[in-house]
């Protein structure tokens, strides 16, 4: 996750990234980031969004080979394909010669790290395996969200509200705004 905040930092951008793991909160929040940093227009003419494995891999590297118009890349989103358990070959080989204005960016919930396409992205670009926290990391990002809002929390209580909510960021987070709000 390092790599990615230091790629937005710098502007300087790897040809593909991979997002995935259980951690459903945090994908959404760096592939949010990610796509914020390469699309910072919110151009619509030069970003692509696929998702579900019904993608036609022709016409997907069809749209790969067009060069962007009046920008300086194609950004291309996948999410959800089936492409790092299924076998996608003619994608794989594809990245071994991605074009420099190209960027891809896959969001999965399962790999197989031995798939050709798992291979493909790493010699391209940048994986980041995103896995569920441990409950001392959530309660720090708990506590920072409270603070920035001006909220403070003790250990106390913060321990009791992981332990009423569980450690899912999403229903956490959700559960924090409400805190907040009627604090």
């Amino acid at each position: 996750m390092k790599n990615i905040q230091e790629d937005i930092k710098s502007g300087n951008f790897k040809q593909a990234y991979l997002l995935y793991g259980e951690e459903a909160y945090l994908k959404v929040q760096y592939k949010n980031k990610l796509l914020k940093a390469l699309n910072p227009d919110d151009d619509t003419m030069n970003f692509n969004h696929y998702e579900g494995r019904n993608i036609d891999v022709k016409e997907l590297i069809d749209l790969c080979e067009t060069m962007p118009f009046f920008a300086d890349r194609r950004v291309v989103l996948l999410e959800d394909t089936g492409f790092f358990n299924n076998k996608c070959d003619e994608l794989a080989d594809y990245m071994k010669e991605l074009p420099d204005y190209l960027c891809l960016v896959f969001v999965e919930d399962e790999v197989d790290k031995r798939s050709k396409m798992y291979k493909a992205v790493k010699s391209a670009g940048y994986i980041c395996e995103i896995n569920r926290q441990t409950e001392n990391d959530i309660a720090i990002w708990a506590a920072r969200i409270f603070d920035y809002n001006g909220k403070k929390i003790t250990k106390a209580n913060m321990s009791y509200l992981i332990a009423s909510v569980g450690t899912d960021m999403e229903v956490l987070s959700r559960e924090i705004e409400k805190l907040i709000s009627y604090a």
